[in-house]
């Protein structure tokens, strides 16, 4: 070979050493800046999540009642009549409106669903105010935290209909200026979670309880007992098709099929039966792929040793499959806790405080489509709820991941 030929050949070594370099470094940049656009988007999503939800979570959201109970009360006039010139002394805090003659103070807040409204900021011990009785001519009780709804009041002029709209320092005044109150409307608790918590909790365990057997058990004869032919073949496109199904269709197809069976009115129970039927493919793809990676010999192992194929598969494959078969739970658990188009139709969008399987009853991400589907979208509420929903599928991932690790611990050790 000739000098020339060989730094031809050098020279085309060296270029297509420099093309494969920028190939490279193209391959990685774009790979680094796609991951990086992933990363923001998350991290905003995440952001945006706490910064608008971070102040309305407490776990009196968590643990209190969406609908709210009213009480109408009103006082006992002569008490009143006696007491008209005893004034109370209080120094309010700030924002804070004060009545000197009925010994109250008022604020100005917002409730859950972000809107105005005023409360019951203090009480005096010896306040006019104490005097009240409800409906039923029961006493009664203000406590501080007590929403105005509305109050009728009474003064030498007629009667003062209260603008609650107008705000605490309105609604002071107002007090100061009447000394009977005919009728006063007040509101506690509300706007809180716990009914669609539960229903959510409902939801995922009845869900898995169907989902899991059928999954895996599919899983296990793809992977270990079906022969590779036209049938099978034809289920694995199928399973892979059904994955692509809208959930609105499922929920559709749930609504005809399931509710006649339990009985024509959504609940949870046909929820879950719908869901269980979507995150079927999940289950089952993620349970498959998780028996591929078993190494064959392990189970030529055992049948070598005389076990039979169903002993292999209970001894062998499926305790080796469990860190898989638990990455699809979770799969399928976050698919539950996410789901909202289908459950609509199936399981019903009423926000609901006393919960049963056999009624129907919103999730928590139907209650953040109830919360953003009306005129006014409660932001706050709703990313509260999102803030909920992450904590829970990270514990989950957690929980899984302990698992998988003790279980990995315990086969080094035994092998």
């Amino acid at each position: 070979m000739t000098l020339k030929s060989l730094n031809n050949e050098a020279i085309f070594e060296k270029k297509k050493r420099f093309r494969e370099r920028v190939k490279d470094f193209f391959s990685v940049t774009s790979t680094y800046i796609f991951s990086s656009f992933t990363l923001i988007a998350l991290i905003a999503i995440i952001v945006f999540i706490f910064s608008r939800g971070y102040s309305t979570l407490s776990w009196d959201f968590i643990t209190g009642d969406y609908n709210p109970t009213t009480y109408v009360i009103r006082t006992d006039t002569e008490s009143d009549a006696d007491r008209l010139d005893n004034t109370f002394d209080y120094t309010p805090r700030e924002g804070e409106y004060f009545s000197s003659l009925w010994g109250i103070g008022f604020m100005d807040e917002e409730n859950n669903v972000g809107e105005k409204i005023v409360i019951i900021s203090y009480v005096d011990p010896n306040a006019n105010i104490n005097n009240i009785v409800d409906a039923d001519n029961n006493p009664f009780t203000i406590e501080a935290g007590t929403t105005v709804n509305s109050a009728l009041l009474y003064n030498d002029e007629g009667r003062v209909s209260i603008r609650i709209d107008k705000g605490a320092q309105e609604v002071a005044k107002r007090f100061d200026e009447c000394p009977y109150i005919l009728q006063m409307s007040l509101t506690t608790g509300g706007d809180g979670i716990r009914g669609s918590f539960i229903s959510t909790l409902y939801m995922i365990g009845i869900t898995m309880v169907i989902a899991l057997p059928l999954g895996i058990s599919a899983a296990i004869y793809l992977g270990v007992y079906a022969k590779e032919n036209k049938i099978t073949k034809m289920l694995r496109n199928m399973i892979d098709m059904i994955s692509g199904i809208p959930s609105i269709i499922f929920g559709l197809v749930g609504g005809i099929i399931f509710l006649p069976i339990v009985g024509g009115n959504g609940n949870l129970i046909s929820g879950s039966l719908t869901m269980a039927f979507m995150i079927l493919p999940l289950i089952i793809k993620t349970t498959q792929e998780s028996i591929k990676t078993i190494p064959k010999s392990l189970s030529d192992a055992s049948l070598a040793l005389g076990a039979s194929q169903t002993q292999t598969t209970f001894k062998v494959i499926l305790p080796n499959s469990l860190p898989g078969i638990l990455t699809s739970a979770l799969l399928g658990i976050s698919r539950v806790i996410g789901e909202s188009a289908a459950l609509i139709y199936t399981s019903g969008v009423a926000i609901l405080d006393t919960v049963s399987p056999t009624q129907g009853s919103a999730t928590l991400a139907v209650h953040i489509w109830s919360l953003m589907s009306g005129e006014t979208q409660n932001y706050e509420a709703s990313c509260a709820i999102s803030i909920i929903i992450l904590i829970i599928i990270l514990v989950l991932s957690i929980i899984i991941k302990l698992i998988s690790f003790i279980t990995e611990r315990k086969k080094r050790r035994r092998g």
